[in-house]
């Protein structure tokens, strides 16, 4: 956008519309608004409007493609390092394993705050994210390791994992995680 003085200006998140006063340094702008009051936002709270009310806009197609192809690379980068923190090696595996702890203590930092569903919700959005990630970085083996509990999450798990045609789950190896884990293979 062209901000300058003297540029008639619409509010994104308010009802009010305006004139540009002055520039200020980065990116905040001084607007003189319809209400006689003024107003020190951001450039991107507004948008800047022709003399017949129509929207000005200045588009620039190399940096939007730019901007396009950088997140592609910045999610596919968060997936693998999202799950490097779950990787694990134990005295019964040889694999590369990965053992996500679904234990609200491990996800949220304060889950005495949550209601019930809030936390059964928290604890599966972190499934799927997880799984997602597994899905594209190729891994074979994961395991979710739930606790005993009530059972209400582990009943929950496995009814989204059962959806899959192509994951074989199992219990968690009793040795290591007594009933408290399941085991998903990705076929």
């Amino acid at each position: 956008m062209d901000a300058q003085v003297g540029c008639k200006i619409k509010f994104l998140n308010e009802n009010l519309s305006g004139e540009i006063t002055a520039v200020l340094a980065d990116d905040k702008l001084l607007i003189l608004a319809n209400d006689g009051f003024d107003y020190k936002v951001s450039i991107d709270e507004i948008i800047i409007v022709n003399d017949d009310n129509t929207h000005h806009y200045k588009v620039d197609e190399e940096e939007i493609s730019k901007k396009i192809i950088s997140e592609v690379v910045y999610k596919k980068s968060t997936s693998v390092d999202f799950l490097n923190k779950y990787i694990k090696t134990n005295k019964y595996q040889y694999e590369r394993l990965i053992e996500i702890d679904l234990h609200l203590e491990e996800l949220v930092e304060f889950p005495n705050k949550l209601d019930d569903w809030q936390k059964l919700h928290t604890q599966m959005q972190h499934v799927k994210k997880c799984l997602n990630a597994a899905f594209d970085n190729k891994i074979k083996k994961i395991v979710f390791i739930h606790g005993v509990g009530t059972g209400v999450l582990k009943i929950e798990l496995r009814n989204y994992l059962s959806q899959y045609n192509h994951l074989i789950v199992n219990d968690g190896d009793y040795r290591e995680y007594g009933m408290g884990a399941t085991e998903v293979i990705i076929k």
